[in-house]
């Protein structure tokens, strides 16, 4: 038996008309069509406000409430921007706006064609009536169940020649399918299912956007205007007193009252793109931009004149309404090239004067500042290099024990590049676990041409663990034991490294001890200790998928420690491989530490441990530490390494005391 819900369903979603509710007796209800005192279909409730859809693309939210018809008034014509040439400038010069994916549509849509707006009242209004169509076709809709009190609703529209073609749901499609031959500001109208519209401005991926030619017009119009503006010799892309310029007047983008350039400056920086249309062009293009007297209060209006053209090195802001900080933040860290800005003129001189400092540091490069120089060009040079590196990048840390880390190495890259095998019983046991990680966005210069060959023979064993996120996979990729390292090793390409004796400047490698390791022979409790080493460099690799050889950048860490009976006298017993695009070393920056100043009474103290430690006569025992910056450990090293070349006279008697002794 089929089981009742406790409520009756209050109407299908998205199913057809033929489809009733079965949960009870329902009445269709009809109301009594609303007319004025002329007999005419009222249009508008009187003090009712139209609602817009959402995601529409021809109809502005500023005239979707404006009335027509009997009665209606029209918008009036000297608004700020003409509703034709802002509908052009967004709907033709910025992409990013009234955007239709054909995927964002649901599979539920229905498009209907509606005609009979030409002829219509409504025609004569800025936006051609579009709007009032829209909230007279949604107010006078009535869901199809009188219970639900869901609203109809018109998801986009958009113009087809003479017809406003509407997307909606199938549940609402029904409900405005029932206003056809409905009186509309004079006109009936005709409403008729159509099929989904062309994706004429924003077509599938590798299409070619079709622009209206009244886009194109408009187009052509503003590139006349920014052409008559730029100055070839300056390199200078005037954009100063907008408001006054007759060919935007012309063209309607501005009239007598208003000035404003925050509909029009996106539409310019669209045109600049459509002419410049790589990095470099518009570096080499444009160097200055003058914005002044355009009546800014923030650059919020002009803000993407930092995406357009991010490497300026000189901005005119002067005369504008900018008041303080806060009406430049907008491009706070924008502009990193930026060397000369102009802000005289502006209320922020007296507002604010201490503007300046948060200035420069928002503009690394600048030097000047409304005429005043903030900066000199040998600061800006050392902001650059510091810029480079901030973490300064010391030389190699090489601490190793009785050179078994550097002849390590020397082994390692010479048996990794012919003999893998041989490398593998050389230096590794059972206990031995060996990884590779590839890093495939690490940073590059900008001037790094080297291509990236493919990553396909390192990705499938990489064991980079923020990529990697699943145990066994984790666990699948740490490869243990000479066997399976030899096996790793087989499927990876051949490479050559560069010579560690006479290409030494390739790598950056440090070495350090490292106690605490796992003792082979089980004789130590407290371990023993090894060494961990780290170098970077580089190497070619020999790739069947590219021509040639290929190079890439690399860091190795190995942990060594003593051989185990039986094994190899020195045994990895980790070895951690990262591999990535090929880029420079960063050249070391050597820094020398002056020494620490030692007063008389500590240099007596350090005297008297040399001697009484080394046994030296005070006149060795001196110059030993005069030699050594009055460093005891370091005076007792170099005692250690020379004490057998030192004379016999070097040393004090047996039974010599240190009293007297001091120099």
């Amino acid at each position: 038996m089929m089981k009742r819900n406790a409520a009756p369903p209050t109407g299908p979603r998205n199913g057809p008309s033929t489809i009733r509710s079965k949960g009870g007796i329902q009445k269709r209800r009809n109301g009594p069509v609303r007319v004025d005192k002329d007999g005419d279909l009222d249009m508008e409730a009187t003090n009712e406000k139209s609602k817009a859809g959402k995601g529409r693309l021809d109809a502005p939210s500023s005239s979707r409430g404006a009335k027509a018809g009997r009665g209606g008034n029209a918008q009036p014509r000297n608004s700020l921007v003409t509703q034709k040439a802002q509908q052009a400038i967004l709907r033709g010069l910025s992409t990013d706006q009234a955007s239709i994916r054909e995927s964002r549509i649901s599979k539920g849509n229905v498009y209907l064609k509606v005609d009979g707006l030409k002829s219509s009242k409504a025609a004569s209004n800025p936006d051609g009536g579009i709007g009032n169509l829209l909230s007279f076709l949604e107010r006078k809709a009535k869901p199809i169940n009188p219970k639900s009190s869901k609203k109809v609703k018109i998801k986009k529209s958009s113009k087809d020649g003479d017809s406003v073609i509407i997307t909606t749901s199938e549940e609402d499609s029904e409900a405005l399918l029932k206003l056809n031959g409905f009186n509309f500001a004079g006109s009936d109208l005709s409403i008729q299912i159509t099929t989904a519209p062309k994706l004429s401005s924003h077509g599938k991926k590798g299409e070619k956007k079709e622009v209206s030619d009244e886009t194109k017009e408009l187009q052509d119009k503003l590139k006349g205007i920014l052409s008559s503006r730029y100055d070839t010799g300056l390199k200078l892309l005037n954009l100063s007193n907008l408001g006054a310029d007759p060919g935007l007047i012309a063209i309607g983008i501005f009239n007598e009252t208003t000035e404003d350039v925050s509909k029009l400056f996106p539409a310019l920086m669209k045109v600049c793109d459509s002419i410049f249309t790589t990095k470099a062009q518009k570096r080499e293009a444009i160097v200055s931009v003058s914005l002044a007297d355009n009546s800014l209060a923030n650059v919020s209006p002009v803000t993407t004149l930092a995406q357009t053209f991010p490497d300026l090195k000189n901005l005119d802001l002067s005369r504008n309404m900018l008041a303080d900080r806060k009406a430049l933040e907008a491009w706070r860290w924008k502009f990193r090239k930026l060397e000369n800005l102009v802000l005289t003129g502006n209320p922020i001189e007296t507002s604010d004067p201490e503007y300046g400092p948060d200035l420069v540091r928002w503009f690394p490069r600048l030097q000047t500042l409304s005429g005043i120089q903030v900066r000199s060009p040998e600061e800006v040079a050392e902001i650059i290099e510091k810029a480079k590196s901030p973490i300064p990048i010391r030389g190699a840390d090489f601490r190793d024990i009785s050179q078994v880390g550097e002849n390590f190495l020397r082994q390692f890259f010479t048996l990794y590049d012919t003999n893998r095998p041989q490398l593998a019983a050389a230096f590794y046991d059972n206990d031995s676990q060996h990884s590779i990680s590839v890093n495939t966005a690490a940073p590059r210069g900008a001037n790094n041409s080297v291509p990236t060959p493919p990553w396909a023979d390192y990705i499938k064993h990489s064991r980079n663990l923020t990529k990697i996120t699943h145990a066994p996979a984790k666990m699948a990729r740490r490869h243990k034991g000479v066997e399976a390292i030899q096996k790793l090793w087989s499927t990876l390409p051949a490479t050559r490294h560069p010579d560690i004796l006479t290409q030494s400047e390739k790598y950056l490698a440090d070495c350090h001890t490292l106690p605490g390791l796992p003792d082979p022979t089980g004789q130590s409790p407290y371990g023993v200790d090894g060494l961990i080493v780290t170098i970077h460099g580089e190497f070619e690799e020999d790739a069947n998928s590219i021509a040639g050889t290929s190079l890439r950048s690399f860091s190795r860490t190995f942990t060594l420690a003593p051989g185990g009976p039986g094994g190899p006298q020195i045994r990895v017993l980790n070895d951690v491989l990262l591999i990535r695009a090929w880029a420079p070393l960063a050249t070391p920056i050597h820094v020398t530490t002056p020494p620490p100043v030692v007063n008389d009474q500590q240099k007596a103290s350090i005297f008297a441990k040399l001697v009484e430690m080394t046994g030296m006569t005070p006149q060795y025992a001196e110059l030993c530490l005069n030699d050594t910056a009055w460093n005891l450990e370091q005076a007792f090293v170099a005692f250690n390494n020379n004490k057998d070349k030192l004379p016999a006279d070097a040393f004090l008697a047996p039974g010599t005391t240190l009293q007297g002794l001091m120099p």
